[in-house]
């Protein structure tokens, strides 16, 4: 136990971690949310650095010298302190909001305490720290520190996690909670769905579910109802139409590989085994999803699928509406950004009357996260949080180049990366899912993870 322990304390620390915010989101707000991932990042942060994977011939204490020596080579490492001390100064440098002059009569908005530094409204810069400081930890784990059984581990718990979060979700809490109740409906004026993280974790389920077939763990075979199947359900749930059909797609051609592989790879019957163990997950989740959404609510999501009609034309007109607004506020201030969470309040002065007449409502979403990154953060600000993705993808190309020599097929984690890639590109350009805490740690994690996973020669 003390050797298991030993093997997988980091892993199941940084699983999580990365799966912490799927279990708060129906009870806490964003600044609970964030003072736990604060917290979460602690234990996992020493475990990263007291107990990595030990190598063949390796004791603990020269695996500990080796993550050290390469955290502190790693570009990346010291590229994510920086942001995460820039994210801690947009927080801090907060101040932004709507005020009146009584001397002019006029209402307008206030600029940060320091306005040439990136701002935030009131306590929204909170939530991107929290994210930036767990996503290094996470990051430097994964990349660092654990090995390639630790990393499937990861997975396996960090999926089994998220699906045991959707179940909770579904099963406890949808009759009475709010928050999960709006997030079922996936209707206007939302614009950020959780079901997004539920999808990339439904991704990293299916990998690990090769992966146990590959090393044998048998015991495992019954936390894939979660890892596969309560993750599905969530995707499924969460998410309006347009996304789980994009999920559905994906997932489709990550099952396809994943059984060609197995095909190659495993002894016997494997790949069969691997199917009927997938079958019966996602048809559990098929059940949770069916027996807990609302019939009328089961038959308006069922129904883009029928019409082929995913995005209503009325949708189409607030997002070109609402784009156009954006870019206007962005010209105005485009290398630090409007501050995070002020878009709402730069559309009542940027917006004309002619553009509320349009809305129905008077809450503001935005339906597309790549241009509210750019609004409300500015070149700098999308810079910075497009980093990490840059460094992590420059390691993934360098890797796959390397095993392109291979004769053996890449192993299905070296597909997480374009897959989920793929995903937030797509929904990034309708909603603003992508941005959210929950989202980025997952697509943090998978990256790295998927970089690591291409065969290497031995030093």
């Amino acid at each position: 136990m003390q050797k298991l322990i030993a093997k997988y304390g980091a892993a199941a620390h940084l699983a999580l971690l990365a799966a912490a915010p799927l279990f708060l989101f129906p009870f806490s707000q964003a600044d609970v949310i964030a003072t736990a991932l604060l917290w979460l990042s602690l234990p996992a942060a020493v475990w990263t650095f007291m107990e990595p994977s030990v190598l063949d011939g390796e004791m603990l204490h020269n695996a500990r010298v080796r993550v050290i020596r390469a955290m502190t080579t790693d570009p990346l490492f010291w590229a994510c302190l920086v942001l995460v001390a820039f994210a801690g100064i947009r927080a801090l440098n907060s101040g932004i909001g709507l005020s009146y002059d009584a001397e002019k009569a006029v209402w307008f908005v206030s600029s940060a305490r320091f306005p040439l530094f990136p701002g935030s409204v009131g306590f929204d810069g909170y939530l991107p720290f929290s994210t930036a400081v767990a996503a290094t930890v996470l990051i430097q784990g994964c990349r660092h520190s654990l090995g390639r059984s630790a990393r499937m581990a990861m997975l396996l718990v960090s999926s089994s996690l998220a699906g045991a979060a959707a179940v909770i979700a579904l099963v406890f809490l949808g009759s009475s909670n709010e928050v999960v109740k709006a997030g079922m409906a996936c209707a206007y004026p939302m614009c950020s769905f959780v079901g997004l993280a539920f999808a990339l974790h439904f991704f990293g389920g299916l990998v690990a579910l090769v992966s146990a077939f590959e090393r044998g763990w048998n015991l495992t075979m019954p936390f894939f109802s979660l890892a596969v199947g309560g993750t599905a359900a969530g995707a499924f749930v969460f998410s309006p139409a347009p996304v789980s059909f994009a999920v559905g797609v994906c997932g489709v051609a990550l099952v396809a590989y994943a059984f060609l592989y197995t095909c190659r790879n495993l002894r016997a019957t494997g790949e069969f085994k691997f199917l009927v163990v997938c079958g019966i997950a996602l048809t559990l989740g098929g059940l949770m999803a069916v027996a807990f959404m609302p019939e009328k609510l089961l038959q308006e999501r069922l129904a883009p699928y029928l019409t082929f009609e995913f995005r209503p034309e009325r949708l189409r007109e607030i997002r070109a509406l609402l784009t156009g607004v954006a870019i206007k506020s962005w010209l105005e201030h485009i290398w630090v950004g409007t501050g995070v969470g002020s878009f709402p309040l730069d559309f009542r002065f940027a917006a004309t009357p002619e553009n509320w007449s349009q809305l129905s409502s008077r809450e503001v979403p935005m339906f597309n996260g790549w241009c509210l990154l750019l609004v409300e953060r500015g070149i700098v600000g999308a810079v910075a949080v497009l980093l990490p993705f840059g460094f992590l993808a420059f390691t993934y190309f360098r890797r796959l180049v390397e095993g392109l020599g291979r004769l053996a097929l890449p192993h299905p984690a070296t597909f997480l990366a374009p897959l989920s890639a793929v995903l937030l590109g797509l929904t990034g350009a309708y909603d603003c899912s992508v941005l959210r805490a929950d989202v980025m740690m997952a697509a943090v994690v998978f990256l790295a993870i998927s970089a690591s996973s291409f065969l290497r020669k031995k030093r």
